[in-house]
């Protein structure tokens, strides 16, 4: 296999300054009004999900059960609209930075590839992996295929990915950036590890947006 210096972005508060699910929870009701009533349903779930009582998997079906009504025009319209204009200055000339560099720019995200996926639209990113959903013969369900992109399973989807491009990471000259604890498992196949907008111990903070 061939030893690659990878750099390895989140995306939700990293890359971007919200969290892209709130977006699109957003997004869904202007373009559907009628379905307002959804935000106090979506609100409780999410309640049960930080309580313990109710799975992610559950939890995120309610926030993405407009999905099906949109096609792959509505989600890159959503991403344009969206995603691209909350995109952090530092974040776009870090990543290009680590392209020129010779890095392999690497983005895992737990929000749906769904519309995650058009961040391959930029030339510095080689790559994108974010939660699967089911699709329907027209586009996708809100139900969650196979497992949550988070955690060890984002480390489980790079090491597929890089297995299959016949790549493994060279571990000395690679590096990760992230704004959540939840991605220590991912900053563990790296020596360069960075926080954004987050203090943590050992770890180099960095200040984007601010």
């Amino acid at each position: 296999m061939k030893r690659t210096k990878v750099a390895i972005f989140d995306i939700d508060k990293t890359i971007i300054r919200s969290d892209s699910m709130f977006q699109f929870v957003f997004y869904s009701v202007r373009r559907y009004p009628w379905q307002v009533w959804r935000l106090p349903v979506i609100a409780f779930h999410t309640f049960l999900f930080k309580a313990g009582i109710m799975t992610v998997e559950r939890v995120k079906r309610s926030y993405f059960q407009e999905i099906k009504r949109m096609s792959e025009k509505d989600l890159e319209h959503f991403f344009e609209t969206h995603l691209r204009t909350s995109i952090f200055t530092e974040a776009s000339v870090e990543m290009q930075h680590r392209k020129e560099a010779g890095y392999h720019v690497l983005l895992v995200t737990a929000s749906p590839h769904a519309y995650m996926k058009y961040f391959k639209n930029f030339p510095w990113v080689d790559h994108v992996i974010g939660t699967e959903l089911v699709r329907h013969e027209n586009g996708y369900t809100c139900t969650i295929e196979g497992a949550n992109c988070k955690g060890e399973e984002k480390v489980r989807r790079i090491q597929a990915y890089l297995a299959e491009k016949n790549m493994e990471i060279d571990y000395e000259q690679s590096c990760s950036y992230s704004d959540s604890l939840s991605d220590l498992p991912v900053m563990q196949l790296v020596r360069q590890r960075y926080f954004v907008n987050k203090r943590v111990p050992e770890m180099e903070a960095l200040t984007w947006g601010k």
